[in-house]
């Protein structure tokens, strides 16, 4: 019995973890856009859609980022932090807190939808 609950008390603060997930917040998407419009050599996706809000910034992203890293990968990473800068999208996966790796990051031109930068961080 004592041997259970020590299990318990134990894994209890793992359980609640892996309800929280860490933001990066809005200084890193700043940095990852400014990176992006210098950065020339990242290839560019033309997706030709005006993007307007953060629900259409998802939903042209999640097929580009389900298809390139899997579904399961970044439905694991919800939820997204999401941040218009100067006429860009800035996305990024969130982790629970506490875990190792990282997540993506996808940047879109919000006039024409055109991927700037897609990654995803180890």
């Amino acid at each position: 019995m004592k041997i259970g609950l020590t299990l318990l008390v134990i894994l209890m603060p793992l359980f609640s973890l892996a309800q929280q997930h860490q933001m990066l917040g809005l200084e890193v998407a700043k940095s990852e856009l400014k990176d992006a419009l210098v950065n020339k050599t990242d290839v560019k996706i033309k997706v030709d859609k005006v993007i307007s809000n953060k629900q259409t910034a998802i939903a042209v992203s999640e097929p580009i980022l389900f298809k390139v890293y899997g579904k399961d990968q970044i439905l694991q990473e919800r939820p997204y932090e999401v941040y218009k800068i100067n006429g860009y999208w800035v996305l990024n996966g969130t982790l629970p807190e506490g875990m190792l790796g990282g997540g993506f990051l996808i940047i879109l031109a919000a006039k024409d939808g055109q991927v700037l930068k897609l990654t995803h961080y180890k």
